[in-house]
């Protein structure tokens, strides 16, 4: 990876630890929950839905929670899979966003690790450097592997990740950007799928005109 004086280590900009480990199934209780759970199926719901890092805090399941206070996880804290199958691109970041007024607390699962950047690093410049090709490549092809196809990733080899980490001012430039890319991706989706629903309804008419 080339050097410049921007390169950071994860370790140097934020502070990485598990999330917390259940010791059984978790059983999700959507009407007397009283605390969010973030699971690795609840990112990549989002991510297949949306596209995008945001991991939103009201579209996540509710659970029974009985355990310490010390297991909540706050907004603007970043998500990264500890584990996935080589080359399977399961390393996606997430940013977990408030998006509404809530008084529940949110929990996150041993699959993740939870880094929570410091003050020179907005969370989600950090979530969009974690997603970038040449980290996932770095990740998914076996920073964590020994010898076998599944990618264990402990908070040690996390830190060891250099990134380029800029001004404030430049990171707020890069996610403008970025966000008017998601916006395209998601207006040419939705063009696409109309276009797509037009085009079925314009064949099943042919196939109901007699020659």
């Amino acid at each position: 990876m080339k050097q410049t004086q921007n390169l950071r280590s994860l370790a140097e900009i934020a502070d990485i630890r598990t999330g917390f480990t259940f010791r059984e199934k978790v059983e999700e209780s959507p009407d007397n929950g009283n605390a969010h759970i973030a699971q690795i199926k609840d990112a990549r719901s989002e991510w297949e839905r949306t596209n995008g890092n945001d991991l939103l805090i009201s579209q996540l399941p509710l659970i029974h929670w009985e355990g310490k206070d010390k297991a909540f996880v706050e907004p603007g804290t970043v998500l990264l899979p500890a584990r996935g199958a080589k080359g399977s691109g399961y390393f996606r970041a997430s940013c977990l966003m408030a998006d509404e007024p809530s008084s529940l607390p949110v929990v996150v699962s041993s699959q993740f690790l939870i880094i929570t950047p410091k003050k020179e690093v907005l969370p989600e410049f950090l979530c969009w450097s974690l997603n970038q090709p040449a980290i996932q490549y770095h990740l998914t092809e076996g920073a964590g592997s020994q010898g076998s196809n599944i990618v264990m990733l402990n908070t040690k080899l996390a830190g060891e990740l250099q990134l380029e980490i800029p001004s404030l001012k430049t990171q707020h430039k890069i996610l403008h950007l970025n966000r008017l890319r998601e916006q395209e991706q998601q207006l040419t989706q939705a063009l696409l799928k109309n276009r797509d629903i037009m085009l079925q309804g314009m064949f099943q008419q042919l196939l109901k005109e007699t020659e």
